[in-house]
């Protein structure tokens, strides 16, 4: 749901499907440009678009991957091939940062009360950093898992491993709006960064430089270090910003 560049081909279809009475198209590449146009409108476009919303990521994939099942009876092919695709990215309905749906305006107060009552629940199951609904689960079970059906004893370590106060998960439901601890949590929350393109530069820019300056781990690390000193100074190439002096 993160991919800028997908999302940039999607725009095209829908320009071409839009102008296609001033362009030379065969009878099945129309069907087949109008089936991707569906999907996106119906479908992609809201996701997308609240994609990089922290609170909303496990909700939201759930909802999401819920459409696409349901979407088989309007294009199975479109459907199946989605589903296939977007279950290897469920990395927000795993044990720990499903948490985040507590924090979800869109989620109501009873799901968030069966969730924070199953923190005392040890699954037998364990999905590991990410979601991988089996073909069974795809097929059967999806259409009645929520939220809290995803959470256990793991579930409460999330909070504190970001050095969050969770006291706030003693207090009813209800009275969380109006409670600090909660408030406060929110806010740092909501400034969590949730879609995957950010990581997967960082990680493709150590792949390829990895080793070409030093093979040593304690030279490295200090490099890293200073990279990030630099980028935190210069967060971009504008001439205002390149101006700045380095510290001494």
């Amino acid at each position: 749901m993160h991919q800028a560049r997908w999302m940039a081909r999607a725009i095209y279809s829908l320009k071409i499907c839009l102008l296609e009475s001033q362009l030379k198209m065969i009878a099945k590449d129309k069907k087949d440009l109008q089936d991707v146009c569906l999907f996106i409108v119906t479908l992609y476009v809201k996701p997308w678009l609240e994609c990089t919303v922290a609170t909303k990521a496990p909700n939201q994939d759930l909802c999401f991957l819920k459409a696409l099942n349901h979407y088989k009876k309007v294009d199975a092919t479109i459907s199946n091939a989605s589903i296939n695709k977007f279950s290897h990215h469920l990395w927000y309905l795993c044990e720990e940062t499903v948490i985040l749906s507590i924090f979800d305006d869109e989620v109501d107060d009873q799901t968030k009360i069966k969730m924070i009552a199953n923190f005392h629940r040890d699954r037998s199951s364990d999905f590991g950093k990410r979601f991988i609904p089996s073909k069974e689960e795809l097929s059967q079970n999806l259409i009645d898992m929520t939220l809290d059906d995803f959470v256990s004893v793991k579930s409460k370590q999330f909070l504190p491993r970001l050095q969050i106060d969770d006291s706030f998960l003693q207090e009813d439901v209800s009275t969380w709006k109006q409670n600090s601890a909660f408030l406060e949590a929110k806010r740092r929350i909501s400034r969590l960064r949730v879609v995957n393109d950010t990581a997967e530069r960082a990680v493709k820019l150590m792949q390829d430089f990895n080793g070409h300056i030093t093979a040593e781990e304690e030279q490295k690390q200090f490099l890293l270090r200073c990279v990030q000193e630099h980028r935190n100074l210069y967060p971009d190439c504008k001439k205002t910003t390149l101006k700045n002096k380095y510290p001494c």
